[in-house]
């Protein structure tokens, strides 16, 4: 997709985005700052974003900023509220908050469990409900919202990652079906250069932040329902899910035994 088309498609737009202040979500809204639009712009961190909207002033967007922790209804709901009030029209709501950690057996942590849980699906869920209130009633609007490679199954260690990525996949899915005049895209990222991925020591195919964000805004002015980058994880990822049960478990398996095995060698 050219330039003169993805203008068209983003100028002068009103894009609502949480998760803002780093990682996919400051890539995008550097990467759409050009097009002259109106960000509202949430994150827990309200610096780093002032930091953003002060470096990206001469692109002519504007930048309306608020702390909002996803994770508390009424915070969203007000900050939505707040930020349509104040750009008259929320054009695209790019739900983009996420947390990931280590669910594995030995070290399961109830508190941290429910803040993942919380902040990447009832987070979203609350960002989009509170968005659709206000593209329903007028037929038109477009929801993002950001999954990961690990919905391609229930990945060892990452099963709470993963089931809110795969959650998320079937709300927009269900939304898609029940509201056709609303354009709804679900995006799997493969790995990408960013806080949330940082510790992770077996990222593949790894891209930096200001190329994914290219990719993605394109995949939205495309039109595109779902979408899933670099081509090799799309690749890796629907030849997973196509996968028995059984061959899975058992490919699943030696792998996290190999883990285990290199680690404890490595203790040694």
């Amino acid at each position: 997709m050219n330039t003169n088309k993805l203008r068209m498609y983003w100028q002068g737009k009103s894009i609502l985005i949480t998760g803002a202040s780093s990682g996919l979500g400051a890539a995008v809204v550097e990467a759409l700052a050009p097009y002259g639009c109106h960000f509202g712009m949430l994150s827990r961190r309200e610096e780093p974003m002032l930091e953003m909207a002060e470096r990206l002033r001469e692109t002519g967007s504007r930048f309306w900023i608020r702390s909002c922790d996803v994770q508390q209804r009424e915070q969203v709901y007000a900050a939505v509220r707040e930020f349509h009030q104040q750009a008259g029209t929320i054009d695209v709501a790019w739900a983009n908050s996420g947390l990931s950690i280590n669910a594995s057996f030995e070290r399961w942590n109830w508190e941290r469990v429910e803040q993942v849980v919380n902040t990447n699906f009832m987070g979203v869920l609350y960002t989009v409900r509170a968005c659709l209130e206000y593209m329903v009633p007028r037929g038109h609007g477009t929801i993002v919202a950001i999954g990961s490679a690990a919905a391609m199954r229930g990945l060892p260690t990452r099963s709470l990652y993963s089931i809110t990525k795969i959650g998320l996949e079937y709300l927009m899915e269900s939304l898609a079906a029940e509201l056709p005049s609303i354009q709804f895209t679900m995006i799997h990222p493969g790995w990408v250069d960013t806080p949330i991925s940082a510790k992770n020591p077996n990222r593949m195919w790894l891209m930096q932040p200001d190329e994914a964000a290219q990719l993605m805004i394109k995949a939205v002015a495309k039109g595109k329902s779902y979408y899933i980058y670099p081509w090799k994880i799309r690749l890796l990822f629907r030849t997973v899910r196509r996968l028995p049960l059984p061959l899975y478990l058992k490919i699943a398996r030696s792998l996290i035994h190999r883990i285990r095995r290199s680690k404890d060698n490595a203790a040694d």
